[in-house]
C-alpha cells in the first residue's frame, strides 16, 4: 500500500514538473505529446531484463545465500527458509544443488523462483565481487564443465545496480537520473534485438556494469525511480543510448567508431565544455621544454625523425623544438589528430668560408661582397687576408651553424606519442590530442576516457554539479535528436508461497531425493584421497565434530563414499572433508584410495 502511494505521489509530481516547463521542454520529455499532460508511450513491455552474469566467470560452483522467498520453480514442495545457503556445482552434464548434508541431481538446470515477502528478498552470492542483493529469479545451467548464470530481473530493480557503478552515488542527483535514463534505454534496446539468446545483456562493461543492490546508495535508488519507465525513442524504436567516462572535450560519432552504418540521427558530434572543464576528467599529460628537458625518450624519436629527413648538410643535430601542431584529423571535425607536427631548430657542421667574427680590423671588403674561391686563394688576396693586412672579414668556417631553414618532422598520435611516451586511457585509438605551450615550455595532453560517443559521464556531473542543469537538459545535450517516453511497465505481481497449489504437475519429474555427492575439492599438502569401507552397505559411518565417540555427530557416510583425510587426529581418529562438511571419523573404516 505504502508502495502504490509512493508512486501515486511520484507520478503527480512528474505530471505538476512537466506542466511548468515551457512547449518544447515538455515535447523533448515526453516526445511531443500533449502540452497539458504526458503523452503515453505505444510501447508494450513486462519490465523484465534477463541478465548473464558474466563477470562470475565460468565457475565450477557458487554458493548462495536465498536471502528472501524462494522455491525451485515455484514447487510449493521444494520451498526455502529464509537465510538458506546452497552450493550449486557442476558435474558430468548436471547441477548438483546441495543444501542441509543434502545433495541432489537437477539435470541440466535449474531456476530458483523468487516468491512474495517482507522484507529483502533477492540472492547474495559469495563469488560476486561485491556484498550485494540479487533481486529476481536465478537460472542456473551447466555448459561445458561450467555453471551458467541468468538472472531474470525487473528493470527498474537492474537499474539500481546500475547506476551505482557506472556513475556514482556521490553524483548530482540530476546526472544520476540523466544516466539512470540512459542505461534504462540501452537495455530495452539491447532486449529488444535479442532474439534467439537466453540473455539479454551482460553484467559487465561489454554492455553496462550490473553489481547487484547496494540499499546503501539512496541517491541512485531514489534517480531511477523518479525516473521511472523514462526511455529514449528515435523514429519509433529505442535509441542506443552509448555513454562512457569522458569525452576529452568533444563527442564522436558512434559511425566513426565503430565503423556501423546504423541510423544515428539523434547524435551529433559537438564540442563539449562541461567535460573539458570538469577536473575529474582524465587527462594524461607530458611537459617539457624546448630544448627536451623533460622527456629524452620524445627527444630521441624527433633526433631520429631528424635523421630520416637525409637532409644534404652533414652532421645535423637537434638543438630545438619551435612549435608543434596537431595534424591529419581521424575524421572530419574531429580531434582524433593522428599526427603532431614539430618544427625544430637544427644545426649542421660548417663548412666553406665565411665573415670573420670579432674583426677589429676595417674590412676592405664588406661582409656582402662576392668574392670568389679563386681570388681567396690567390697570393694577392688570401696570403694578404691571413696576415692580416687586408683586414679581410672572411675566414674558413668552423664548428656548428644553424640550418637556414628550419625543418619540419611528423610523429604518429597513436604510436608513437600514446604508446611510445606512455600517453594512452584507452586500448582502442580514441583519444583527443592537443598541445599547450607556455614560455620554453610544451605539453602533450591526451583526452577521452572510453568511446566517447554519447553522454559523458563526467560531463554530466559538471552540468548538472556546476551548472544546475536537469537530466532532461543533459540527455538533450548529449543525444539532441532523442524524444523521451515514458513505460508504464505491465509489472506481474509476486507470488506468494501460501497462494502455491500444492502440486503444478511439473513437466519433468520431481527431482530425486537419493544423495548425490558434490564433486570432491582439489588436495592440499599432506592430504590424500580415501574410500568409506564398511560390513554392511547398509550401515553408514558417523562424522563428528570432535575425535571423540560422545562428540556431536555432523553428517553421516555411505559405504563408497569418497572423502579427503586431512590429517591423523591421533588415537584411531581423522579429520576428513568433502566439498560439504568437515569432521572426524574412525580410521579404520577409510581405505586410501
Amino acid at each position: 500500500m505504502q508502495h502504490r502511494l509512493k508512486r501515486a505521489l511520484l507520478a503527480l509530481m512528474i505530471l505538476a514538473v512537466a506542466l511548468a516547463q515551457p512547449a518544447s521542454a515538455l515535447e523533448f520529455l515526453f516526445g511531443g505529446g500533449p502540452t497539458n499532460a504526458p503523452a503515453a508511450s505505444q510501447i508494450e513491455d513486462d519490465g523484465m531484463l534477463r541478465v548473464y552474469l558474466k563477470s562470475l566467470g565460468d565457475p565450477e560452483a557458487l554458493g548462495l545465500t536465498l536471502a528472501g522467498s524462494y522455491t525451485v520453480e515455484g514447487d510449493r514442495g521444494f520451498r526455502f527458509a529464509r537465510d538458506t545457503e546452497i552450493a550449486l556445482a557442476a558435474d558430468n552434464g548436471s547441477v548438483l544443488l546441495s543444501v542441509g548434508g543434502l545433495t541432489i541431481d537437477m539435470g541440466d538446470s535449474l531456476t530458483l523462483t523468487r516468491h512474495a515477502t517482507d522484507g529483502e528478498n533477492g540472492i547474495y552470492i559469495h563469488e560476486s565481487e561485491k556484498n550485494t542483493l540479487f533481486e529476481g529469479d536465478l537460472t542456473i545451467s551447466e555448459s561445458g564443465g561450467t555453471l551458467r548464470p541468468v538472472l531474470n530481473i525487473q528493470i527498474e530493480d537492474y537499474l539500481s545496480g546500475v547506476v551505482a557503478y557506472e556513475m556514482s552515488d556521490s553524483f548530482p542527483l540530476e546526472a544520476l537520473k540523466a544516466q539512470a535514463v540512459a542505461a534504462r534505454t540501452y537495455a530495452m534496446g539491447k532486449k529488444w534485438s535479442s532474439a534467439g539468446r537466453d540473455y539479454d545483456v551482460v553484467d559487465t562493461t561489454a554492455d553496462q556494469v550490473f553489481k547487484g543492490l547496494d540499499a546503501r546508495y539512496t541517491n541512485v535508488i531514489e534517480a531511477v525511480e523518479e525516473t521511472r519507465g523514462i526511455v529514449g525513442t528515435y523514429k519509433g524504436g529505442f535509441a542506443m543510448c552509448y555513454y562512457a567516462a569522458s569525452n576529452g572535450g568533444q563527442t564522436a560519432l558512434a559511425t566513426d567508431i565503430w565503423g556501423s552504418s546504423g541510423d544515428y540521427g539523434y547524435l551529433s558530434m559537438v564540442d563539449d565544455p562541461y567535460d573539458l572543464e570538469n577536473p575529474s576528467s582524465l587527462v594524461n599529460s607530458l611537459t617539457f621544454s624546448k630544448a627536451g628537458k623533460g622527456s629524452s625518450t620524445l627527444w630521441e624519436m624527433l633526433g631520429d625523425a631528424l635523421d630520416g629527413l637525409n637532409l644534404p648538410e652533414k652532421d645535423v643535430k637537434l638543438e630545438s623544438i619551435v612549435s608543434i601542431e596537431p595534424a591529419e584529423p581521424k575524421y572530419a571535425g574531429s580531434r582524433m589528430y593522428t599526427k603532431l607536427r614539430f618544427t625544430l631548430s637544427a644545426s649542421a657542421e660548417a663548412t666553406g668560408w665565411g665573415p670573420q667574427e670579432g674583426d677589429a680590423t676595417s674590412p676592405m671588403f664588406t661582409g656582402d661582397a662576392n668574392l670568389s674561391g679563386d681570388m681567396l686563394a690567390s697570393v694577392s688576396g688570401l696570403s694578404l687576408a691571413r696576415r692580416g693586412k687586408l683586414g679581410l672579414p672572411y675566414v674558413e668556417k668552423s664548428g656548428r651553424e644553424a640550418l637556414s631553414e628550419n625543418p619540419v618532422v611528423e610523429l604518429g598520435v597513436y604510436d608513437d606519442i600514446k604508446d611510445g611516451l606512455s600517453l594512452g586511457l584507452n586500448g582502442s585509438d580514441h583519444e583527443l590530442v592537443s598541445v599547450v605551450q607556455d614560455g620554453d615550455m610544451f605539453t602533450i595532453e591526451m583526452r577521452r576516457f572510453g568511446h566517447g560517443v554519447g553522454m559523458s559521464q563526467r560531463g554530466a556531473q559538471w552540468m548538472a554539479g556546476e551548472y544546475e542543469k536537469d537530466y532532461t537538459e543533459i540527455l538533450k545535450f548529449y543525444y539532441p535528436g532523442m524524444a523521451l517516453e515514458k513505460i508504464e511497465w505491465r509489472e506481474a505481481a509476486l507470488t506468494a508461497l501460501a497462494d502455491l497449489p500444492a502440486s503444478l504437475g511439473r513437466a519433468r519429474p520431481r527431482p530425486t531425493p537419493t544423495p548425490t555427492p558434490a564433486p570432491l575439492p582439489a588436495l592440499e599438502d599432506g592430504e590424500y584421497y580415501a574410500t568409506v569401507e564398511l560390513e554392511s552397505r547398509a550401515s553408514s559411518l558417523n562424522v563428528r565434530q570432535e575425535p571423540s565417540t560422545t562428540a556431536r555427530i555432523v553428517a553421516s557416510l555411505d559405504h563408497g563414499r569418497r572423502v579427503i583425510v586431512s590429517s591423523d587426529a591421533g588415537d584411531g581418529w581423522a579429520k576428513i572433508r568433502t566439498a560439504e562438511l568437515t569432521g572426524y571419523v574412525k580410521l579404520e573404516y577409510l581405505k586410501a584410495a
